[in-house]
């Protein structure tokens, strides 16, 4: 596992609500080449911001040849989403 690289890391940050952050994670669930933690306000819509970044992950994962996990949390759930 490495980070996600600099420039993935920007595309995503790119697609993502004013105020969101994007974070790559230096550990990951299983076998996962990346881990990348968005956390957006409260009353932004988790699950469309996760629809808008799909098929850029899916994109950047086929051309890469890996597998990416990136999910979408509330900041206030920061802890769980195991950012610090």
């Amino acid at each position: 596992m490495k980070l996600a690289p600099t420039a993935f890391v920007e595309q995503i940050r790119g697609l993502t609500p004013p105020g969101s952050e994007v974070i790559p994670l230096e550990w990951t669930f299983e076998d996962e080449d990346h881990n990348i933690a968005v956390l957006i306000d409260d009353g932004e819509d988790a699950r469309q911001i996760e629809e808008r970044l799909l098929d850029t992950i899916i994109d950047y994962d086929e051309a890469h040849g890996t597998f990416t996990v990136c999910m979408v949390w509330p900041k206030r759930e920061k802890a769980r989403a195991g950012v610090r």
